[in-house]
Order: structure tokens, then sequence, then C-alpha cells
């Protein structure tokens, strides 16, 4: 089987980093206080669909981002992509510099999220619990969205770099929860 082209695979890798911060949105907005109070009655009237509907965003989230920074050769990573651009000849100086900086300040998050993978998630660890993961980790919200935007931020010049389009987030996806839930209130 052929390997997927260069610029397929930052292709691939945007979508990733698109499709996470959507699901890291719908997740924000099912749990952050301000919005879960003014749409908790509604979640409750449908508990059998929302009781684990949040959870699902938040899992895809840390498996779509750890994929983003996965290590293992042979997988379409950021950092993979970054020394492969690179040996392309196709980055200006100032451009790897910019990139090497997000992609080593993304890191510490980074390596949160994949503990999350492969500790909660994946791969259930037999000798720390589910909550204990998460006390270990100690991530927050703010910091998976830094994630995402630092993930953007350097597929987004790496894309430049290839002559490829900038890709980006979208509010449409939160944006269509409201109104859904706006509805089902009302009925």
């Amino acid at each position: 089987m052929q390997p997927l082209t260069l610029d397929q695979r930052l292709g691939r890798v945007g979508q990733h980093i698109i499709r996470a911060r959507l699901f890291l949105d719908l997740w924000s907005y099912f749990e952050e206080d301000v919005s879960r109070g003014k749409i908790i009655d509604t979640m409750r009237e449908y508990n059998e669909f929302f009781r684990f509907t949040p959870h699902a965003y938040l899992v895809s989230y840390v498996i779509y981002m750890a994929g983003v920074f996965d290590k293992a050769k042979g997988t379409i990573s950021l950092d993979a992509l970054n020394r492969e651009v690179k040996k392309a000849g196709n980055v200006k100086a100032q451009t790897a510099t910019s990139v090497d900086a997000l992609l080593l300040k993304a890191r510490p998050i980074a390596d949160k999220v994949v503990m999350l993978r492969h500790e909660a998630f994946a791969h259930k660890s037999a000798y720390i619990s589910y909550d204990d993961v998460f006390k270990l980790v100690a991530i927050c919200p703010r910091q998976l969205r830094e994630l995402a935007d630092l993930a953007l931020d350097v597929a987004n010049q790496l894309f430049s770099a290839r002559g490829l389009q900038s890709q980006y987030f979208s509010e449409l996806p939160r944006e269509a929860a409201e109104a859904m839930m706006e509805a089902l209130g009302k009925k």
C-alpha cells in the first residue's frame, strides 16, 4: 500500500485539528457552568440522550488531538510532518523557528492529552482510576482550547509553506447546538 502524499497527510492533520476543536466546543457548551445552567432542565428532560453525550465529545477531542501529537512512526502527526516539510525544503528559516517554538509550547499540554487518551480512555489503565488520571493530568478546558489553537497555527504555517489553503475553526456546530437546545426547551 502506498503512503498518502505529504499534502494529503497535511490535509488530514488539519481536518483532525478542526474536528477536535469542534468536539471541544460542543463539550464546553454542555459542560461549562454558564451554558449548562441555561440548558440543564432540557438535558434532564432528554436524560437518556444527554447522559453520555458531553463525555463522547470530550473523548472525541482527546482521541483526535492525541493523534495530532502522536510520536509513533508511521502516524500522521505534526512533529513528523514538520520534519518532512523541512526536509522537502519548503520552510523558510523564520517559519521553521516559529513552528518549532509553537510545537515546544504545545508539548506539555499535548503530553497531558496523550496521557488522558492512554490511561483514561483508550487503554484504561489497570493501575489508576479514571478520576485519578484526571487529577494527575491536571488539565483545564483553557489548556485544551490552547492546544487546539497552537496545533492549527502549526498546521497553517506548514500549509502555507506548501502552498496549501489555511484551515479555520467554525462556530457553526456550537451555534447549531444552542439552537437545538432552545428548540427542545420550548417543547
